[in-house]
């Protein structure tokens, strides 16, 4: 059966009148007594019958009746649920982070979306900037922070902030009483790196390849946390972003340093996948990025 056959006669069997029918579905009776024979035809069996000039279900009818309210009313429903996707009262917002961000960066920014969008469901994904891009491509996520980590093809790239980079040591370590340390003085000092595919990484790799500085990598981790445990245990010296530092150093569980030169920085970014049309959570989230996003002078988008 169709279903807007099943609507008619819906409404011819609540009103029990072709005619009030009709005008309720803003048609002409005969366009009722069509659809509801056409039914009949469909469903080989009688829905109404006559007792003189009275308007009667049939016992099938009666039965039918029964599943063509719940369907209405899933009908009903179902609009009503786009109607408030449309609006963003509901839906999911699929979001992708590297994972020192998600700790550092992004509790402030879902905060302030759930207040907006307390009906949206957030799921978050976390990773290294790689596992990031992967997961915009398979869509399972629709939009991510990262860093520009490298290889990223078919994803968009727009510039959200940047973040400084300080080197992190232990509290008794002899640099540790220095403003200032040379790129050159941590040649074969113990040292602890991100993993492969971090932005991260990326950068301090391609800093001590600039200044020609070998450090004797000792341990390698995803996650900050575990760098920075390791670090307070003085298995080695590690750099990371400020922010993702900063509660630590001020409760004097490791020092913490500038490199000596221009500030060493990680570009964060907002990534998409490139031609994929975001869901309204998305828009809406990605809109909220652009209004707290910092004016600091950068590129406005690249694709990679």
């Amino acid at each position: 059966m169709k279903l807007n056959q099943l609507v008619t006669f819906y409404h011819a069997a609540q009103e029990m009148n072709f005619s009030r029918a009709a005008s309720k579905l803003n048609v002409t009776q005969p366009a009722v007594s069509t659809q509801v024979r056409l039914l009949e035809k469909d469903l080989g069996i009688k829905l109404f019958s006559r007792l003189g000039k009275k308007l009667i279900l049939t016992e099938p009818g009666e039965v039918l009746l029964g599943y063509a309210k719940k369907i209405i009313q899933l009908e009903q429903l179902a609009d009503k649920q786009m109607q408030q996707m449309r609006m963003v009262r509901r839906g999911t917002l699929k979001l992708g982070s590297a994972r020192t961000y998600a700790r550092h960066l992004l509790p402030p920014l879902l905060a302030g979306f759930q207040n907006r969008f307390p009906l949206v469901n957030i799921i978050l994904r976390e990773g290294s900037s790689k596992d990031m891009t992967n997961s915009l491509r398979n869509l399972e996520v629709e939009v991510a922070l990262i860093a520009e980590a490298g290889g990223f093809r078919n994803i968009e790239l727009e510039f959200y902030k940047s973040e400084d980079l300080v080197l992190i040591l232990p509290r008794d370590h002899e640099l540790a009483f220095k403003d200032e340390v040379p790129a050159q003085r941590l040649h074969n000092e113990p040292f602890i790196m991100r993993e492969k595919g971090s932005g991260t990484r990326r950068v301090v790799a391609n800093f001590f390849k600039r200044h020609r500085v070998i450090p004797k990598v000792v341990f390698e981790a995803s996650n900050a946390e575990v760098i920075k445990e390791q670090v307070a245990r003085g298995m080695g010296l590690s750099i990371l972003t400020r922010s993702a530092v900063y509660k630590d150093v001020i409760s004097r569980r490791f020092s913490m340093a500038n490199l000596a030169g221009p500030r060493l920085k990680l570009e964060i970014f907002i990534a998409m996948r490139a031609g994929h049309e975001l869901s309204q959570p998305a828009r809406m989230f990605l809109a909220l990025l652009k209004e707290l996003k910092q004016s600091s002078p950068a590129p406005s988008s690249i694709k990679v």
